[in-house]
């Protein structure tokens, strides 16, 4: 069966398939450095046309392509993430912890940037050279040596994004107030670890309208695995007016879900690269219009 990953390809032409096939494999001189440090790096990607963020071998996953640019640049390949999100899922602010060469001989290991840190390779842009366009590091983020971006994680965002027509919100809010009261969530999960432990506490979990479009807001330590999209399943059935049995509930379609942040006890200082910045806002203004137009389209039918 052709997946989404096929049909994304044939959208491109001749000269974007061979940049794609060939620029992963074109690997960078060995970097001159004095020694190595612990970053960590902001990632933002489109899940489209991605199996997850999980690294899988000979898979087209978000994370193989983030370790082949780390070992095709020859900065390094240790990397651990905040979360893990399945195929067709998003992410911006996805954080990871890496192990990365440095050109300072004693590099800072604080959460405060340094002035050195500047001097430091633009480790932003060198990667972001190996990966394709819909995944991008957009900074990175001096960090002490025994920060992990997954287990010095206290609280993981997602948000769900979906289209309010025919859905009574105020129901929604409803079962989403009853949702903040659970305990375990094993009816609410896949059960793909049999070792799993299916008590969680969900910090919030609200529904907010924005302009066109609303979202499930909902934040919590950690999540099992499809938690979140069986939540919202739960949520879209209340606000359809429809009765929800726990013992069978679906899962709400992937595209829809993005991770949108992880904090931890002390915040994380991120350097931002102005290059990267214009190359974004050309990006967003491109798809703002590309909204718009869409926008048009469906008034006019």
């Amino acid at each position: 069966m052709k997946n989404f990953y096929y049909e994304y390809l044939q959208t491109l032409d001749k000269n974007q398939l061979i940049e794609r096939i060939y620029k992963p494999f074109t690997k960078r001189k060995d970097l001159k450095f004095k020694s190595t440090r612990l970053i960590a790096l902001k990632i933002s990607y489109d899940g489209a046309n991605y199996s997850g963020l999980a690294e899988y071998k000979y898979g087209n996953t978000v994370g193989n392509h983030i370790r082949n640019a780390l070992e095709q640049s020859s900065l390094g390949s240790k990397i651990v993430y905040a979360g893990r999100t399945d195929a067709g899922v998003s992410g911006i602010s996805m954080v990871a912890s890496c192990e990365v060469k440095s050109r300072l001989e004693s590099p800072n290991q604080s959460y405060s940037i340094q002035d050195n840190d500047y001097l430091e390779f633009n480790y932003d842009m060198i990667l972001n050279y190996y990966l394709p366009e819909d995944i991008r590091i957009t900074g990175w983020a001096p960090v002490p040596v025994d920060f992990s971006a997954r287990f010095t994680c206290t609280q993981r965002s997602y948000r769900y994004y979906f289209d309010p027509e025919g859905l009574d919100l105020d129901r929604m809010r409803e079962m989403a107030s009853k949702i903040l009261e659970m305990k375990n969530f094993y009816n609410l999960s896949k059960h793909s670890d049999k070792n799993a432990r299916y008590d969680r506490t969900v910090d919030h979990c609200e529904i907010v309208e924005d302009d066109l479009l609303c979202y499930l807001d909902i934040r919590a330590r950690s999540f099992l695995h499809n938690m979140v999209r069986k939540i919202f399943w739960v949520l879209e059935r209340a606000g359809k007016g429809e009765a929800v049995d726990f013992n069978g509930v679906g899962i709400a379609p992937p595209q829809n879900l993005v991770f949108c942040e992880a904090k931890y006890p002390t915040s994380l200082n991120f350097i931002y690269n102005n290059k990267n910045k214009e190359i974004y806002k050309a990006q967003y203004i491109k798809s703002c219009i590309k909204f718009k137009m869409d926008d048009l389209r469906y008034k006019q039918m």
